[in-house]
């Protein structure tokens, strides 16, 4: 088989006829019903029910099974006819949470794109343990993460540590409260920060996890504190980002204050990270400014 038949097939499913196939192609029906036809002889099966009155294209049960082939044949083809076309001598795939790559890192991404235009880039979005699975794979080159996993292959760098404060919807007086454990449990948007901040919500609240609603990204937390009585607690860098955006308060911990700890993960004998590595390291003072909290920030303390 070739590529003009595997075409001639995905483009009469794709139009629903043999005449629609025909003109988005620009060449006469009996063309791809020739290469229908011939794919069918090589296959030495039916893709397609043939009969009087069928208007529309029927796949038989191994046209549907066929289906499912040509269309991973159809992006191989594509990605082989690429070759030529790509400029990059290498990828580079940076995943991270979704808590550093919206709210800290996206200068910095710049910064690392106009350090050597010949890489392609991949920024990629995942949970911690997903990224682990993917450096583990050789499936990315640099994680970003909150939870520090050991592995004899990977080298673990504190990249920064951010204080968490209290953020909640402005109905909630906080002049009527004396400690967070007064905070109404079920109206708590949780996002997990990390094993120390699991610890440091078990001992200040009694229970680890959360009475009341769970979520996984910083957009959906602040979207929910629209809600009367609602509260959550969030890094300094997405709280600056809610004073932006909404009309809540932003309230800072006294005594033991929650921290969360990002850490760089990358395999130790891929030297193709390095140079983004230098660039993340060498912008280190951005990263501060996102993740250091001025007092104007704050409504009061509890």
């Amino acid at each position: 088989m070739n590529y003009s038949e595997i075409e001639a097939f995905l483009t009469v499913i794709r139009s629903g006829s043999i005449t629609g196939a025909a003109e988005r192609l620009f060449i006469s029906q009996s063309t791809i019903s020739q290469r229908i036809k011939s794919l069918e002889n090589k296959l030495e099966v039916n893709l397609l029910t043939r009969g009087k009155g069928i208007k529309n294209v029927e796949l038989t049960q191994s046209g549907e099974e066929f289906y499912a082939l040509a269309l991973k044949m159809e992006s191989i083809i594509g990605e082989a006819k690429m070759l030529k076309e790509k400029r990059y001598k290498n990828d580079l795939s940076i995943a991270a949470i979704d808590s550093v790559h919206n709210y800290i890192m996206q200068n910095l991404y710049r910064s690392i794109m106009a350090k050597d235009n010949e890489v392609n880039y991949f920024f990629r979005t995942h949970q911690s343990l997903e990224i682990y699975t993917l450096l583990e794979n050789n499936e990315i080159g640099i994680g970003l993460v909150q939870q520090e996993k050991f592995s004899k292959s990977l080298i673990n760098e504190v990249l920064f540590t951010e204080e968490l404060v209290l953020v909640m919807n402005r109905e909630i007086d906080i002049r009527l409260l004396e400690s967070v454990r007064e905070l109404d449990p079920k109206k708590e948007i949780y996002l997990n920060w990390g094993y120390n901040f699991r610890i440091w919500h078990e001992k200040e609240f009694g229970y680890e996890g959360t009475l009341g609603v769970q979520v996984d990204t910083g957009l959906l937390l602040g979207e929910l504190l629209e809600e009367p009585g609602f509260w959550g607690i969030v890094p300094v860098s997405i709280a600056k980002q809610y004073v932006k955006e909404r009309h809540i308060k932003v309230i800072r911990f006294t005594g033991n204050t929650p921290e969360r700890t990002c850490f760089a993960v990358y395999d130790k004998h891929n030297e193709k990270v390095k140079p983004a590595l230098e660039v993340i390291y060498a912008h280190k003072g951005e990263i501060m400014e996102k993740i250091l909290a001025d007092d104007d920030l704050f409504d009061g303390r509890l």
